[in-house]
């Protein structure tokens, strides 16, 4: 009868229970602890960056599901109801392939980051806060500040390390490949331009294609609040690390899309801040335009007013990862607070956006922390695992000559060896599987010492075993442990 998941994982207790009996054996020497910590340290890591982009998704609560529904089948089957046991026995193939169908989008978007988190080393391009991106972000402002204030409908990717070259390539995308510049947004974007619908794809620095058609996002919330300009413009922002600027031609507001929050941004200077800090790049006053350094000049000198804070320039925050109802919903007037000089903010928002990183997740401190040590004890208990099923603690048998040390310095002192009565010995040693079939038995070597006898006539002289490797193993078995060895003086 075929052995089910729950007696291997009976099995692997009793392994478990018999490697801890060897004691030092089941941590090893000082370098075995130092390698199991790396391994610890390095899978713990891999783990916490896996939690962390599930934590982040709609995969976590089907994961919670499933760990829960194990969970009830591993108790049930330990009471004996067997029906469920059978039943989770003969599907677990099955479960694993659906699995994988049903987190196919966050396997993808983890692969995605991995990706782009080891490509951002090596990106030399001209996104990296050179002079073309500053002279990109200010055409760029100037065209969604204009577009505002005439009510004109707009949407823009910008592309950085996850490449959207598929947009390009649409049976309908027009292919443009110039510069970024105010007149020719505002001309594409115009009511009348044939160009009208659709995206504008800005790719290394230049108007790669125009008439885009973004996927959109399928969110309710989204759905219900906003029409297909911001819901292109989230789903857009949900592939890779895309930023995405969209202008309402019915509120006359410009919002910025990063990882599928939505930023309702109150003013152009608001979409330069947010663009600079996004394209790797912030903005000394020097080199902001002119008239911008005129403006707030006058403004802090006439008014007495403080430089505005980029974050009170954000008017309110949609975000469409999380399945609560708090950051999904408008701002309402109760959550507005007037400081006096006529500039309303969201202190709810700038609370919850002071804890999020601008491309990052929105969880706070504590639970982080708390997935950190959910991947440590992961990745303790798959080393134990691994320890115990595929490198459990074993023996080995070696047939070995027997080699005679230190015969010339007995000579020096006045003994000789008249006969070895022993050639040689059977040793079984106990360690790791991979420790004890990587030993050599051409390097094994089992000796005695006679360079220590002091007396003539029969001497014992225990055989010492020596492995040629720095892990840890244990003699547990020596044939023979000793031998006696015959000395007479040659004096």
């Amino acid at each position: 009868m075929p052995s089910t998941v729950f007696s291997q994982i009976g099995e692997f207790f009793k392994e478990l229970r018999y490697s801890l009996t060897d004691g030092l054996l089941f941590l090893g020497g000082p370098l075995d602890i130092i390698v199991a910590l790396f391994d610890i340290a390095i899978t713990a890591m891999v783990l916490y960056f896996i939690l962390l982009l599930l934590r982040d998704s709609r995969a976590w609560q089907l994961l919670r599901g499933i760990l829960l529904i194990v969970l009830f089948a591993l108790a049930a089957s330990a009471v004996g109801l067997n029906t469920i046991g059978f039943m989770l026995n003969r599907t677990i193939s099955i479960l694993a392939i659906a699995i994988i169908v049903i987190f196919q989008p966050e396997l993808r978007r983890t692969l995605e980051a991995v990706g782009r988190n080891r490509l951002s080393y090596f990106n030399f391009d001209v996104m990296s806060g050179g002079p073309a991106t500053h002279q990109m972000i200010e055409a760029i402002v100037n065209a969604c500040s204009w577009m505002a204030e005439t009510r004109t409908g707009a949407l823009l990717i910008i592309e950085r390390d996850t490449r959207l070259g598929e947009f390009q390539e649409q049976e309908n995308a027009v292919r443009i490949d110039a510069n970024v510049t105010s007149a020719l947004l505002r001309q594409i974007f115009y009511t009348g331009s044939p160009l009208h619908d659709g995206a504008v794809l800005i790719r290394n620095g230049r108007i790669a294609a125009a008439r885009v058609h973004v996927p959109l996002s399928d969110n309710y919330h989204l759905r219900r609040d906003f029409g297909l300009r911001h819901r292109a413009a989230v789903g857009a922002s949900e592939i890779g690390d895309a930023i995405a600027v969209a202008v309402s031609e019915e509120r006359g507001l410009i919002s910025i899309a990063v990882g599928g929050v939505l930023h309702v941004l109150g003013n152009g200077d608001a979409l330069r801040t947010q663009l600079h800090r996004l394209l790797g790049s912030s903005p000394s006053k020097e080199k902001q335009p002119l008239l911008v350094r005129v403006r707030l000049w006058f403004k802090r000198r006439n008014g007495g007013e403080e430089e505005e804070s980029p974050d009170d320039q954000i008017l309110v925050t949609h975000d469409f990862r999380s399945e609560g109802e708090e950051g999904n919903l408008p701002l309402q007037e109760e959550d507005r607070a007037d400081d006096g000089s006529g500039k309303k903010t969201s202190s709810r928002f700038r609370k919850r956006f002071s804890r999020r990183r601008v491309t990052g997740s929105s969880l706070s401190r504590r639970q982080r922390s708390g997935l950190a040590v959910v991947a440590v004890l992961l990745a303790f208990f798959m080393w134990v695992f691994v320890q115990v099923t595929v490198n459990p603690v074993t023996t080995r048998t070696f047939s070995v000559s027997l080699a005679h040390y230190g015969v010339d310095q007995a000579l020096e002192r006045g003994f000789g060896v008249q006969s070895y009565p022993v050639t040689t010995v059977q040793i079984t040693l106990k360690g790791r599987q991979q420790v004890l079939d990587d030993i050599n038995p051409a390097r094994l070597s089992a000796y005695i010492d006679v360079s220590e006898v002091s007396r003539t006539g029969p001497v014992q002289l225990p055989v010492k075993v020596d492995t040629q490797t720095l892990l840890y193993t244990k003699t547990e078995i020596l044939i023979p442990a000793s031998v006696t060895v015959n000395i007479f003086s040659t004096e």
